[in-house]
């Protein structure tokens, strides 16, 4: 269990240090304490409906837009969707450096069988054969300029 209370029990201390969430001694960076609340108030809200898509078809393809470092779906995956093997979270960000250190996270993680992390914009995704055509969730927590909308978009056509 946690000691500090922001963290949920089960929450990987290793993922929460290299997105520089705790320092390295396991303490709660302040300046990330407002991102943190940010993601757990969403993935509060998405968690029962991860559940239920789950719950009634066993899988579920969840794509983050504009993921950024991919604080959300790190702590989407780790929270909940790597108990499910037929769960995947792909990443969604246009500047290369960020899929790659977001690759290499995972890996050394082991969460790459359950996230996939792809340089594209969202108009890509949007033809991007790399993607399933069918997505359960698609989210842009801090997407930019147009990149809300169009992740909307992405989300409606998919």
């Amino acid at each position: 269990m946690s000691l500090i209370p922001e963290i949920k029990p089960q929450q990987s201390v290793e993922l929460l240090k290299a997105l520089h969430i705790l320092t390295r001694d396991g303490k709660i960076n302040q300046d990330s304490r407002r991102k943190l609340k940010q993601v757990y108030h969403l993935y509060n809200f998405i968690e029962p409906l991860m559940l239920k898509v789950l719950e009634e078809q066993k899988q579920l393809t969840l794509v983050d837009h504009g993921a950024g470092k991919s604080y959300l779906g790190f702590i989407l995956y780790d929270l909940l969707l790597k108990e499910y093997s037929q769960a995947h979270v792909y990443g969604i960000e246009f500047r290369e450096q960020l899929v790659k250190s977001s690759e290499e996270l995972a890996a050394k993680l082991g969460f790459t069988d359950g996230m996939s992390f792809k340089a594209m914009s969202v108009e890509e995704a949007m033809r991007s054969t790399d993607i399933p055509v069918k997505v359960d969730i698609t989210t842009a927590l801090h997407a930019c300029d147009t990149a809300t909308d169009d992740a909307i978009r992405f989300a409606l056509e998919r």
